[in-house]
């Protein structure tokens, strides 16, 4: 197992899930496949509503994992490595029992569906990150 893969799986899901996650959220893929992953009520979430969704959002948003082996050798433990970090990673993102260990960042997006879209520095990155003072009705998505 290679250290700098699986950092390079991470930050390829990472980046992956940012972009696919903006993608899901526009009208017509959020109305048709994204809507059941946020259906899950905010304030009861828990671990296991990572999974919950349209059978088409996992794979899509997991492409990312493998896409640093379309310029390196394929590594299965390096990749099994990273697929563990992520998922219980993602895991911990939905449940409030983990926001001490690991922050709100990804719960606040299933309250403010207009922010908040994957890791904080890729929404600091592209301007999406939810600002600590601001108001619901700026972040409130209306085309939903």
């Amino acid at each position: 197992m290679n250290g700098i893969t699986v950092l390079a799986c991470i930050a390829g899901y990472d980046i992956w899930f940012y972009c696919s996650h903006v993608l899901l959220h526009q009208p017509i893929l959020y109305k048709t496949i994204h809507y059941l992953h946020h259906d899950v009520s905010y304030p009861t979430m828990k671990f296991m509503d990572t999974y919950v969704g349209h059978w088409a959002e996992g794979p899509f948003q997991g492409l990312g994992l493998v896409l640093p082996f379309v310029f390196s050798q394929w590594d299965p433990y390096s990749c099994l490595a990273a697929l563990v970090f992520v998922n219980v990673r993602g895991m911990m993102r939905h449940d409030h029992r983990c926001s001490w260990l690991i922050g709100d960042h990804h719960l606040l997006h299933h309250k403010y569906p207009r922010t908040n879209y994957g890791e904080k520095w890729l929404d600091k990155l592209f301007g999406t990150l939810r600002k600590p003072k601001q108001t619901i009705e700026e972040t409130e998505d209306k085309r939903f």
